[in-house]
């Protein structure tokens, strides 16, 4: 590996070294899906039930007020969601045999 200027004069720059190697060997398990749960999940489901909500609200909402209730309205589900997806994951993380 070779140093930057920065570590070229400090005492503990093999120390430095020797902790990267080892950050970049470490393994873990893979966040893939973490990571669809926590951001294109909830962006996902957002989408979708403002579709659905804009067509529901047609024509029962004046016309000004139309998207801004279904904003609303979408925006209430998809929180509900989340955190009925977020107690079910905490659950099954809980439950796992080892431990992470």
């Amino acid at each position: 590996m070779r140093q930057s200027e920065s570590c070229k004069g400090c005492s503990q720059a093999r120390e430095c070294e020797k902790i990267y190697e080892r950050l970049g060997k470490a393994g873990g398990p893979s966040i893939a899906w973490m990571v669809l749960v926590a951001f294109l999940l909830p962006i996902g489901i957002f989408l979708g039930v403002l579709g659905v909500s804009e067509r529901v609200v047609d024509g029962t909402v004046a016309p000004p007020y139309e998207t801004p209730v279904a904003f609303v309205i979408a925006l209430l589900i998809t929180t509900g969601l989340m955190l009925i997806v977020s107690t079910v994951v905490k659950r099954l993380h809980r439950n796992r045999k080892c431990p992470r």
